[in-house]
């Protein structure tokens, strides 16, 4: 991958001058002939500052005016002076300003994180003040949290260790560490190295009555569990969800589904995070064992009209699905029928269509007496229906092929009904559209006793293996 160039800041500054001293340039003309010929030449400007005001006091009888290094620089000398107004009002405009990613990018290189985290442990008494820095933290690191060092984690855990009873304080540092960890594994694995999974669930069971509190906690152990650092072979997203559920993470979001029960939105983040957990076929028996797939159907019930919950049961539901046993009480329990018919009411929203597809894949899978009740229900007609009026979105394409895959693989006798629905075409687009569903449209129209053509993607040469000769 090609790296853009980069110039240093002098560099920069001459060019401006020579346009103003030698081509008679005013400033603006000048800075912009400067911007346009560098960035011609494919360098990246983001790190530079490119404004400035004339004082002839100056080298050159210019001054640099960035309004990111003009925060930072009024926020190093609030903190050393203890000026508490300033500090304050530098953090507003340093947060103002990092709403622009290139803004973010340019506070990085101009030593933002050592500047923040100096001013934080200044002014770590006085919670109001480190509230509202902690606020601009959180706004500059989003989307770039690889420039975030060992001793800025540490001081994080150190806040909320220290602020797990202060409400608005707690919510700004769950949200300064979810985005630390969101596309960093390295950042990940520092926070739960340094025990900030058991001060999660902690958080879970003190602040059970505020939904703030609660979302971005669940955000927090899902973004542990995530695998989207791009940049490192293996992760520990299942080391980490193991984590959670041995220090009773399962247990404390449902106690607060007991008491959140009646709010869509946090009830649909306690879903979206238990879905992460269960990593482990124990996992799925403990889940059942204290009652969660009554409270799962229950959810279901109650809630299908609402559609980001219907998603999250279903999402659940396909990951509890793992687990033989509770595949036969999904279907025993009648879960089976409401996530068809969860899909049927929301036909048209194809983040529920997908989650609603995975889910009676995995029922499915390796069960004939799960097949023949889906199959009964309507469910393979619910399922084509989804790949039809999602024809642009390549999950719901992929998860309706492996359910229909899953149907007949041990059902031959399904394959009719299917066929008679329009199976066949629908899955032929999906393989045709999509490369990504060519394994699973293929596996589908195979065991539909389709026409298919089935390569071989190696074959030998002919020829004996050659051994190596060691003398």
């Amino acid at each position: 991958m090609n790296h853009p160039k980069k110039i240093s800041q002098e560099t920069f500054d001459a060019v401006v001058r020579e346009n103003i001293e030698e081509f008679e340039m005013d400033l603006d003309e000048a800075v912009s002939d400067a911007m346009e010929q560098f960035v011609s030449q494919g360098v990246d400007l983001s790190n530079l500052i490119t404004s400035y005001v004339r004082d002839e006091s100056c080298e050159g009888g210019l001054r640099h005016s960035n309004p990111v290094k003009d925060a930072l620089s009024e926020i190093q000398a609030s903190s050393s002076n203890d000026n508490k107004d300033h500090l304050i009002k530098a953090f507003a405009s340093f947060q103002a300003e990092c709403n622009s990613e290139n803004n973010r990018k340019f506070a990085a290189s101009h030593n933002a994180i050592p500047i923040l985290l100096s001013s934080f442990k200044a002014i770590k008494g006085d919670k109001e003040t480190l509230c509202r820095g902690l606020e601009a933290f959180g706004t500059f690191v989003n989307g770039q949290a690889n420039i975030i060092d060992r001793e800025t984690i540490e001081f994080l855990c150190e806040c909320l260790k220290d602020s797990t009873k202060q409400e608005g304080l707690l919510e700004v540092v769950l949200i300064c560490v979810n985005h630390s960890c969101i596309k960093s594994e390295s950042n990940r694995q520092t926070f739960v190295e340094l025990g900030t999974i058991p001060i999660l669930i902690d958080v879970l069971g003190i602040h059970k009555q505020n939904s703030s509190v609660i979302k971005e906690t669940c955000f927090v152990l899902r973004v542990l569990t995530f695998d989207d650092d791009m940049s490192v072979p293996f992760g520990k997203a299942h080391e980490h969800a193991k984590q959670i559920v041995a220090d009773n993470g399962i247990s404390a979001l449902m106690d607060v589904m007991e008491v959140c029960g009646e709010n869509v939105e946090v009830v649909g983040e306690l879903c979206a995070t238990l879905g992460r957990l269960f990593v482990r076929d124990e996992f799925c028996k403990e889940f059942i064992d204290i009652g969660g797939l009554t409270v799962m159907l229950k959810i279901l019930e109650e809630k299908i009209d609402h559609q980001a919950v219907v998603k999250q049961v279903c999402f659940v539901l396909r990951a509890l699905a793992g687990n033989d046993d509770v595949k036969k009480a999904i279907v025993a329990t009648q879960g089976m029928a409401l996530i068809v018919a969860s899909m049927t009411k929301h036909a048209k929203q194809a983040f529920v269509a997908e989650q609603g597809c995975a889910a009676l894949a995995s029922i499915a899978l390796r069960m004939p007496d799960n097949c023949a009740a889906i199959i009964n229900a309507g469910g393979h007609e619910v399922i084509l229906k989804a790949m039809q009026m999602h024809p642009g979105v390549v999950g719901v394409q992929k998860q309706g092929c492996l359910a229909i895959r899953n149907l007949v693989a041990r059902n031959p006798e399904n394959c009719e009904p299917i066929l008679g629905a329009g199976g066949e075409a629908q899955i032929r687009y999906a393989y045709n559209t999509y490369p990504e569903s060519h394994d699973l449209a293929k596996a589908a129209l195979r065991d539909l006793q389709c026409d298919v053509e089935l390569r071989e993607l190696w074959t030998g040469s002919g020829q004996g293996i050659q051994r190596p000769f060691y003398e």
